[in-house]
């Protein structure tokens, strides 16, 4: 007996509806993750107001003390060229983890960039 390839048949009383099929998103486009704005605002002023654009400013300066090049930032850091580019040239800032490794790494250099942003 030889055995025949499947044959796929296409019907349109099996085709998927065309409507919503994910859930909606249920997050608040402007309110942090479904908190409501009075949540959001407790979380923002816990740490008082930082500006953004002098905390990376400090960054740069602080990966450029403590590096020296762009490719020894990569390198400590374990990022990729490109992030440590744009570390060094205040266009970014970094994730939790990477200011927790320098925080414990060069705690003395850490709180002096503090002192910067502050």
């Amino acid at each position: 007996m030889s055995r025949q390839a499947p044959v796929l048949i296409a019907s349109a009383s099996h085709a998927r509806p065309s409507g919503q099929m994910s859930h909606g998103n249920r997050f608040q486009p402007a309110g942090g993750r479904g908190r409501g704005l009075r949540a959001v605002r407790r979380v923002q002023g816990a740490c008082g107001p930082v500006d953004v654009s002098a905390a990376r400013v400090a960054w740069s300066r602080f990966v450029a003390r403590i590096c020296g090049s762009r490719e020894e930032c990569a390198v400590v850091f374990g990022v990729t060229f490109q992030t440590a580019c744009n570390w060094f040239d205040a266009f970014s800032t970094p994730t939790g983890d990477k200011v927790m490794q320098a925080a414990r790494d060069w705690p003395d250099q850490f709180a002096a960039m503090l002192g910067e942003v502050a």
